[in-house]
């Protein structure tokens, strides 16, 4: 590793032609990746990743360059030409001020690691996908299982010209399930991952994933054989969970920095301006133990929080990230966030979620003649207007959940949706985690809620 006096000269270089702050970005991931094809183990598979990306900013202007060296040969040449390239990007060379002292920070990872995947053999990592696969193949409308095991420990180190010297390291363990189920006359294909910001102890004698892997080939079966519906206009009941997806598609890209700052959102200029239903409180927290999107920093170096973007209706806050927020005249929320040290730092989100409600589960169908019991989502796309995948849905019937059907998505506006929010549920349910893709490349989230219920919505 450079020497932090040796660091600090380079950051100056980088902002020597015009920049107005300058940082280092330097990442080691190392991931393996274990393939299991109907209880055959295919391969295992080690990457390591190791790099730095220096990013400077002169107000709204950006230049980004990244390499694979992290030495300091390599980072000053990169300091050179991102200075270059600024007072190009600037046509005049302003003189820098000077940069700061990097002082080290720390701030605790608010997930707890008790067995880190380096600790763990690859042969016990091929008995745990032995054991899924017993677990699933008894299932006589199994056709064919694909049984793939992740781990990723992840380390950084950010130093920037505010005098910001610190780091944070990232674990996170996942089972992807490829699963076809069927007979003689059609069959059908699904997947599903199981994923923890834990080490190997995700899954050492834990029977919630046993359980998931015991009832995914029976819940693809339900799938499968369920009835399909018209297009309609309907109530919709969205179960605690990992229905959270609602949320992210239909407002959370939204009221991200990057869509406010291009004008790509309904809530510009709308802080403080009812945008919703008296019920929807939500919110983005990074500071969540053992949650998909929670570390210690973001990927600027900024410590996590918990951001209040919505309160009983009202727009409080946009999630930021520093280049953005300049754009938009607010200060980061801890939300720069990027897949590795490839992509510059945009704000994303963490884990968002719904706040509890008031109101009681049974009478949120109870009172209901018909309409729409959505159990899981799968994916979709968001932004002024989504869509999102129903996985698991089924009718109801005179206030009583009826039968299963499939092949549905819930479209609409996000600002429509938001004000048709009339019950909300006093629980909220946890969700495993997932992959948000966008212009930082894929990022972990959670997205969760208390069941809901919203009065009118589009089935298609």
């Amino acid at each position: 590793m450079i020497e932090r006096n040796r660091l600090q000269d380079i950051l100056e270089l980088a902002r020597s032609k015009g920049g107005d702050f300058s940082e280092a970005f330097f990442e080691e991931q190392d991931e393996t990746n274990i393939t299991q094809t109907n209880g055959m183990v295919q391969g295992v598979k080690t990457k390591h990743i190791k790099g730095v990306g220096l990013y400077v900013l002169a107000g709204v202007q950006s230049i980004y360059l990244y390499s694979n060296d992290t030495s300091e040969a390599s980072l000053t040449d990169l300091a050179l030409r991102a200075s270059g390239l600024m007072e190009i990007t600037l046509k005049q060379n302003q003189k820098a001020g000077t940069g700061k002292t990097l002082q080290e920070v720390s701030h605790k990872n608010p997930n707890t690691i008790l067995r880190y995947p380096s600790t763990v053999s690859y042969k016990d990592k091929i008995r745990l996908l032995q054991e899924t696969y017993e677990t699933t193949k008894d299932n006589n409308q199994l056709l064919s299982s694909q049984l793939d095991y992740f781990d990723t420990d992840r380390r950084i180190l950010i130093a920037n010209s505010e005098g910001l010297y610190t780091g944070d390291r990232r674990i996170s363990s996942r089972v992807r399930f490829k699963m076809v189920t069927g007979d003689e006359k059609n069959s059908f294909s699904h997947w599903e991952d199981y994923t923890r910001a834990k080490g190997f102890e995700a899954f050492i004698d834990n029977k919630e994933y046993f359980e998931f892997a015991k009832n995914l080939p029976v819940r693809m079966e339900n799938m499968r054989t369920a009835d399909t519906i018209r297009p309609g206009v309907m109530p919709v009941v969205l179960a605690k969970g990992a229905c959270g997806t609602l949320w992210h598609e239909c407002c959370g890209h939204t009221l991200e920095a990057t869509a406010i700052a291009s004008k790509q959102s309904f809530f510009v200029d709308k802080i403080g301006e009812k945008v919703a239903s008296d019920k929807v409180t939500l919110l983005d927290d990074g500071t969540l133990g053992n949650y998909y999107g929670s570390d210690a920093i973001d990927d600027e170096g900024h410590k996590k929080q918990r951001n209040v973007l919505i309160e009983d209706g009202v727009l409080k806050e946009y999630m930021c990230d520093r280049l953005h927020g300049r754009m938009i005249g607010r200060e980061s929320t801890g939300n720069g966030r990027r897949q590795n040290y490839t992509f510059a730092p945009v704000a994303r989100m963490t884990n968002t979620y719904l706040a509890p409600g008031k109101d009681e589960e049974e009478e949120m169908i109870r009172s209901l003649p018909e309409g729409l019991y959505v159990e899981s989502l799968g994916g979709g796309f968001g932004g002024t207007q989504f869509s999102i995948q129903v996985n698991e849905g089924y009718l109801i019937k005179n206030g009583q959940i009826d039968r299963q059907i499939k092949g549905i998505m819930l479209t609409g506006n996000g600002l429509d949706i938001m004000k048709k929010v009339d019950r909300v549920g006093k629980d909220l349910g946890f969700e495993g985690g997932s992959f948000c893709g966008a212009a930082s490349g894929l990022v972990p989230v959670t997205a969760m809620q208390p069941m809901v219920r919203i009065s009118e919505m589009s089935v298609g």
